[in-house]
């Protein structure tokens, strides 16, 4: 068995649980930027039913697959 002081442990647990932390954030970061793949232009949101959709038609109103309404399309953020 290794001897080791009460600092080191509590040195080595923050270490590891700290290590342990920032995987975890990468790992969701990944998962977010895997999820984001649909672009901002292709989502919609209805506002007659408040359902939201995918549409990649180069129409300016696209029609909103539940209800039928026209809808516009979000405006494009820079980044």
């Amino acid at each position: 068995m290794i001897p080791i002081t009460l600092s080191w442990f509590v040195c080595l647990y923050l270490g590891v649980f700290l290590v342990g932390m920032i995987l975890l954030w990468m790992g969701y970061e990944v998962i977010r930027r895997r999820s984001e793949g649909i672009s901002n232009q292709e989502l919609v949101h209805c506002r007659i039913c408040d359902s939201r959709y995918s549409d990649i038609s180069t129409a300016e109103l696209p029609h909103c697959p539940a209800c039928g309404s026209l809808n516009e399309r979000p405006s494009r953020r820079s980044s």
